[in-house]
């Protein structure tokens, strides 16, 4: 049975308290600034308090680059541990300007016990990363789900991984910009189903935008990518996603983890 999971880039805006910019950078440099053991224990409280058991952790919350020195580190584990969530990503953008630039955040990754990379790249062509990225994830022992954001169909996907060549690259598919750039969750769910590594669960209101919502709520067919994975014996973890900058995302958070819940039985 998959897992269910919060990947807490849900909190995009809570560092500014929902009060800053429609500027997802703007709130990912607030959230590095802001990070703390108590920051990170306050999410990690509210988390388990509604009713998760796994969760993914945003780039933003424990940075590679920014939160590598001291202790941070052991101590995000240790609240994890404390409140009983398993780490099941580590979720975020890669920003790589040459293959040197991937070791950091993979041997980041491992040291922090989450077993897959999930996100996007810009800077370089995740094609031409790929064989570098296979061998850290095969000395790591790790793996990297690339994620879906301006690709508006599914062959531009599997172009991004090397066709599906390499063991240790699959896709972490986002429902949400599959909706935004017009592609079919369910057939996509359905093409790359071998290579599905984690799916961030996301529904949007209406395509060409990327405005989130409960899921089951939008114009993304949600509740069939979870039967159809479900019912095809998939074994992977569906995160729940919505990050609106205005308001707090939890009670729709909490919506959506009652309706795939339903929807996984």
């Amino acid at each position: 049975m998959p897992k269910i999971s919060f990947i807490s880039a849900n909190y995009v805006a809570r560092a500014l308290n929902y009060r800053g910019p429609a500027d997802w950078m703007a709130h990912d440099a607030a959230t590095i600034a802001a990070a703390s053991p108590e920051h990170f224990a306050a999410v990690a409280a509210d988390v388990a308090a509604a009713g998760f058991e796994n969760i993914d952790i945003w780039t933003a919350h424990c940075h590679w680059q920014h939160h590598a020195s001291g202790d941070y580190l052991e101590i995000v584990k240790g609240i994890c541990s404390q409140y009983d969530l398993a780490i099941t990503s580590y979720a975020g953008g890669l920003h790589p300007s040459s293959a040197a630039d991937l070791e950091a955040p993979f041997k980041f990754m491992k040291q922090l016990g989450a077993p897959i990379f999930a996100g996007g790249m810009w800077g370089a062509d995740p094609a031409a990363m790929a064989p570098h990225i296979q061998k850290i994830c095969e000395r790591l022992n790790v793996r990297y789900g690339f994620e879906n954001h301006p690709e508006k169909s599914v062959e531009e996907i599997l172009a991004k991984i090397g066709g599906g060549q390499y063991s240790r690259i699959g896709v972490a598919l986002d429902t949400g910009w599959c909706g935004t750039q017009g592609i079919d969750s369910v057939e996509a769910a359905k093409r790359l189903r071998e290579k599905l590594f984690i799916v961030h669960l996301k529904d949007v209101k209406a395509a060409g935008a990327h405005d989130t919502c409960a899921l089951g709520d939008g114009i993304v067919g949600i509740e069939k990518v979870v039967r159809y994975l479900v019912e095809s014996r998939w074994e992977g973890t569906f995160c729940i996603e919505h990050e609106p900058y205005d308001h707090d995302p939890m009670p729709d958070v909490k919506k959506s983890l009652e309706r795939v819940r339903k929807w996984l039985k």
